[in-house]
């Protein structure tokens, strides 16, 4: 999520969404500002439109690329698999 992604929140809405549809999602840390790959598909395209998000379509030779830069140890990068949505319970302050 470098400049190109106008607004970072709505990204990691739809990291929400994704996991919560149960899709693949790794979290590219530290690479463009910490960007998300989730495998193309139309609903995701979709949802990211309708959401303002920003997006690049690449191949999964440019994946794989990026999956291999970001494993150099010589970086501060990772790509980590993220599983599935967090469920939150709010309990009243006494």
């Amino acid at each position: 999520m470098d400049d190109t992604q106008k607004n970072h929140l709505k990204a990691y809405g739809i990291a929400y969404w994704a996991l919560k549809g149960e899709l693949e999602i790794q979290w590219l840390t530290n690479y463009r500002g910490g960007s998300f790959l989730i495998p193309n598909s139309k609903p995701v395209t979709t949802e990211c439109t309708i959401r303002g998000i920003s997006y690049e379509i690449i191949s999964d030779a440019q994946s794989n690329g990026i999956l291999a830069e970001i494993a150099n140890p010589e970086v501060n990068q990772d790509a980590v698999k993220l599983e599935k949505a967090l469920k939150l319970r709010f309990t009243p302050q006494k």
